[in-house]
């Protein structure tokens, strides 16, 4: 029976998707578009359509005409997901702590200790996906449609960046400490608290502290052009230049 082009392109996607994750095909090296579609037995059109998909979704460079390789992330690069992901996740927070449950928080519970089990059991497959999974309950809980799906087009790229390049300063068991803690703020209804955590959490992973100053991602970071202005306030309580005498 001859497949439909539905199913063999979805059906390569699906294998190729398989091979990246696994480490079959590391960063930087070329998809072998040609045995995939033999070992498949379809022809290269729903391979390079796969293809196409997984380019879309950050796992694949396409150089028309000549090859397709797997990603290869920047630490720049990396840090830019991140910084995004974490401002997403911070109004995921906010969201939640209006919105929640105590269900749904119970839900998160039961994803963290997923995470927990996997990397116990030294599945980095399952600990990629089960921590998706937690941030992606954390959105959900928002009722924010624009939210979920714009951490759903983040999904894989995350997802890759935890299995072909983690940070190797990052505390996994902090990090996975910091599942039950966030859970707990937001279970107590401590705002705050969920955020510094959250923060903590991402900026750690992805390095960020590096590149911004220090609260920044709390709003406490520290202007120092206004540090370098000596102002007073006025009888009125207006906020003035102070000038020298």
């Amino acid at each position: 029976m001859v497949k439909g082009k539905k199913a063999s392109s979805e059906e390569s996607y699906e294998h190729l998707l398989n091979m990246i994750l696994t480490k079959k095909i590391m960063p930087g090296e070329r998809i072998p578009e040609l045995k995939i579609a033999e070992q498949l037995n379809v022809s290269r059109t729903p391979v390079r359509d796969a293809m196409k998909r997984l380019e879309n979704e950050g796992l694949i460079e396409i150089f028309p005409k000549r090859f397709a390789q797997v990603k290869d992330y920047s630490i720049k690069e990396i840090q830019n997901i991140g910084a995004v992901r974490l401002a997403l996740d911070t109004l995921a927070v906010r969201l939640a702590s209006l919105h929640g449950s105590q269900l749904d928080f119970i839900k998160m519970l039961d994803l963290a200790k997923a995470c927990e089990r996997a990397s116990i059991d030294g599945d980095l497959l399952l600990r990629s996906q089960a921590d998706c999974d937690f941030h992606l309950a954390l959105s959900n809980i928002s009722k924010n449609s624009s939210l979920v799906k714009i951490q759903k087009s983040l999904y894989l790229s995350i997802q890759f960046i935890m299995i072909h390049h983690p940070n190797p300063n990052s505390d996994e068991k902090r990090q996975l400490k910091q599942h039950y803690e966030l859970v707990q703020a937001l279970s107590d209804h401590k705002e705050s608290e969920a955020i510094a955590i959250i923060t903590d959490h991402l900026a750690s992973f992805y390095a960020l502290g590096s590149d911004f100053p220090p609260g920044f991602f709390l709003n406490q970071s520290i202007n120092p052009i206004e540090q370098a202005i000596a102002w007073e306030e006025s009888e009125t309580g207006e906020k003035i230049l102070k000038l020298d005498k």
